[in-house]
């Protein structure tokens, strides 16, 4: 568990009348907090997995727990059935703790550590990514029996962060020859994988890599394999107002032209943002103030700037890198409400630490705030704990979680019945 995760939390269960917004309010307008907090949200959470089911229902999500490995999320995951994306003997052991099935989970790093190949195979652990001859070696030696998906680079052509870069290889190419090689040395390949990068925003290049995907099931029909598994990987949206409607619908397009359901094979995906990104707010506060006057006329205020008791290196470090990726020109906190007294001045907002680069937003207009004030960000679920940092001495942000009534007690009768089924149905009703 990442450092975040062992930090200090609450866990609240709200009456099914009350809004997290409301809650929200309430706490925006007392007094601001000495350490940031984070308030995750497990209705949304448990909305979102209703979405992916009702928009792709051929595709099983694998969460990818780097993402954010809160044990709330995990556990929450875990009960409504996903399967779980792992990157390392420490994530696995997390996951194979909870309880769930090592058939839930891949072991989806292409470059796997021997201690973590051995630990994998002790624990049942059998599905998991190559892209190299040599990992293709280092598998024979430590786990030979392992079910092995091959990894193919298809790149999106409008990506926020290029992952075909570090892992993947040429599906026509070296990828051909994988599948030879895998062979010859009588080790047991059963599909493909891909992952089209970090917050792809062009929904085509899913349809197109599935359809590559077909190609080389075909090519390793010849060689002798029968591939029956597909992992589409992740790159979903999962900010407010992002919807995945346009990947759903180019994802289920070829996945009935390439992969009709008749062929039974397995389709997952590792779904990460999309699940957790919205279910999280920041809660920072305004520890220092400083006036920027005019040079020319020493009464007017040219600028402001706020430090906050969070920021690059706590955990706004993901928040503020996609959207400058994203060449947004203004990046500023959520704003709740602006009251009529609120001047609107030329500001800047720093992190707590004294390095310079630890700038959230500059030069955007933005309304005046005072020393003790809360200041909130919005869709700090994806990334915002895992890579999070002490630097300076500064505390990680400790955790406040909430959920309904009615979808606690839903999630915890599903994990007295172990009926994913029936989990389903109820959860469906309380949040038509």
């Amino acid at each position: 568990m990442s450092a975040a995760g062992q930090n200090l939390r609450a866990f609240h269960v709200l009456d099914n009348d009350v809004q997290l917004e409301d809650v929200i309010r309430d706490i925006m307008s007392s007094e601001g907090s000495e350490n940031p907090f984070h308030l995750l949200d497990l209705d949304d959470l448990v909305r979102k997995h209703l979405n992916w089911l009702s928009r792709m229902p051929r595709v099983s999500p694998f969460y990818a727990v780097k993402c954010n490995d809160d044990e709330a999320i995990l556990k929450t995951l875990a009960t409504l059935g996903t399967g779980f994306d792992c990157a390392s003997k420490a994530e696995l052991e997390q996951i194979l703790k909870l309880g769930v099935e090592p058939d839930r989970i891949i072991f989806a790093h292409p470059i796997k550590s021997r201690e973590s190949l051995i630990y994998a195979r002790e624990n049942g652990v059998q599905k998991m990514t190559f892209d190299n001859e040599e990992e293709l070696e280092k598998v024979k030696k430590y786990y030979p029996e392992a079910k092995l998906v091959l990894r193919i680079r298809h790149d999106s052509e409008n990506v926020l962060i290029c992952l075909g870069k570090k892992f993947g290889c040429d599906p026509f190419g070296d990828g051909l020859e994988l599948i030879q090689k895998a062979k010859e040395m009588d080790l047991n390949v059963i599909g493909i994988s891909f992952h089209v990068g970090c917050g792809a925003l062009d929904a085509e290049c899913f349809y197109k890599a599935i359809g590559i995907a077909r190609s080389l099931f075909e090519f390793a029909k010849g060689v002798g394999y029968d591939f029956s598994f597909l992992d589409i990987g992740g790159g979903f949206p999962g900010d407010k107002q992002k919807p995945i409607d346009g990947f759903a619908t180019a994802i289920n397009r070829a996945l009935n032209e390439y992969f009709p359901e008749e062929l039974g094979v397995h389709i997952i995906a590792e779904p990460g943002r999309y699940y957790v990104g919205s279910a999280v707010y920041a809660l920072t506060t305004i520890h220092g103030k400083k006036l920027i006057r005019d040079p020319t006329d020493r009464s007017q205020i040219s600028h402001v700037m706020y430090y906050l008791n969070d920021g690059v290196f706590g955990s706004l470090f993901d928040w503020i890198s996609l959207r400058a990726l994203q060449d947004v020109d203004r990046v500023v906190p959520a704003l709740v409400e602006v009251k009529s007294t609120q001047r609107i001045l030329k500001t800047t907002i720093w992190g707590p630490t004294c390095d310079s680069t630890d700038i959230i937003c500059e030069n955007v207009d933005f309304p005046e705030h005072f020393i003790g004030d809360f200041v909130l960000f919005e869709n700090i679920g994806a990334y915002g704990s895992t890579l999070s940092t002490s630097f300076n001495g500064f505390p990680l942000p400790s955790i406040r979680v909430f959920v309904r009534k009615d979808t606690w007690k839903t999630l915890a009768d599903l994990d007295a019945l172990k009926s994913e089924s029936k989990s389903l149905a109820l959860l469906q009703k309380l949040f038509q």
